[in-house]
């Protein structure tokens, strides 16, 4: 009776060291075939809380023998498409959750999905980068949540004429949200302070993660990224010699502003001078009669009065040098009235 017992004890050991053996063959298959959604690294390679995480509820799902084509559908659901790294696979979860959520949904597009600023000096300060967000769906998109990966880094989203607040690590309050409508354009704004205590020399990568109902990228993201050169000296504006001493305007709060006067027949100052990839907005206003000023090339088209201050804002997004000309008859010399804009 003894010899039976320890025959069954060394069967049932066998079996479950067989399947302890397959079981992790499984995960490391279906782990290959993921990845994190927020560092993008394989999953088998990724030890972050998010990787943790989802590791965790695929191992929960392997305990109930949850089949392996099953769990790759759950992360797709629960994690979005995002989370699958492998090509063929995410096709099929695409389709089959398409087909789910029928033809009427909205859907995001972020471009670009990451920007390099180059090597950049912490004296600079704010830099900015806008990124255009489209919902190419046929239903509304509604954004719920605008989240930065760390302090130095805040994000805004502009639809037509509404502007978001500026949001950091804390993202917005659970009841904001913002609607884009089907074939609709918005504007996220992204601001990276390098001069914040945060920021150290060296590589730097930063993210923003948008949250919406989107059914198939619940969450998107954008990445900038810098070489980020230690300062010891004055900030570069205040330095003669340097590119920034060249620069019209001032900094504020990550945006040139630049005061921009008009009078018969020339625009002050003449040129403006700015950096490629910085928001710049114009305050400005005429001196006697009602001017204008146009740059084409950034759809710049103000009208300025004499008895107000006008603005308009812009991103420098190409460089050259482009000419400024007063877009509203102002008298005999209008057509003499041009300037110049150079983008650095």
């Amino acid at each position: 009776m003894k010899k039976v017992s320890l025959f069954f004890l060394a069967v049932m050991l066998t079996a479950q060291s067989a399947w302890a053996q397959n079981n992790d063959a499984i995960k490391a298959e279906i782990y290959s075939k993921l990845r994190d959604r927020r560092c993008n690294m394989a999953l088998s390679e990724c030890q972050c809380p998010d990787a943790k995480e989802m590791k965790a509820y695929i191992d929960a799902l392997l305990e109930t023998e949850v089949p392996k084509e099953a769990i790759y559908y759950k992360v797709a659901k629960k994690f979005s498409l995002r989370s699958i790294l492998d090509p063929q696979l995410k096709e099929t979860l695409e389709k089959k959750l398409t087909a789910e959520v029928g033809e009427t949904r909205p859907q995001i597009i972020l471009e670009p999905a990451a920007f390099n600023f180059g090597q950049v000096d912490k004296a600079q300060g704010k830099v900015t980068k806008v990124f255009k967000l489209y919902n190419k769906g046929t239903a509304s998109l509604l954004i719920k949540n605008i989240k930065a990966s760390c302090t130095c880094t805040t994000a805004s989203l502009a639809v037509g004429n509404s502007k978001s607040p500026y949001f950091d690590t804390k993202g917005a309050p659970s009841e904001w949200q913002m609607e884009v409508k089907p074939n609709e354009t918005a504007d996220l704004e992204v601001i990276l302070d390098l001069a914040h205590k945060s920021v150290k020399a060296g590589d730097l990568i930063r993210e923003v993660m948008i949250a919406s109902n989107d059914p198939l990228y619940p969450e998107v993201s954008v990445k900038v990224e810098a070489k980020v050169k230690e300062s010891s000296s004055a900030p570069q504006e205040q330095k003669a010699g340097t590119v920034e001493s060249s620069l019209s305007g001032r900094l504020e709060n990550g945006v040139r502003v630049i005061e921009l006067k008009a009078s018969k027949f020339k625009f002050e100052p003449d040129p403006i001078v700015v950096k490629k990839g910085e928001k710049i907005r114009f305050v400005a206003k005429s001196t006697d009669v009602t001017h204008g000023i146009a740059i084409p090339e950034f759809k710049v088209n103000l009208v300025m009065p004499t008895d107000k201050e006008a603005v308009v804002e812009f991103i420098a997004d190409k460089t050259g040098e482009f000419r400024t000309n007063c877009s509203v008859f102002c008298g005999m010399g209008h057509g003499k009235m041009k300037g110049k804009l150079i983008v650095k």
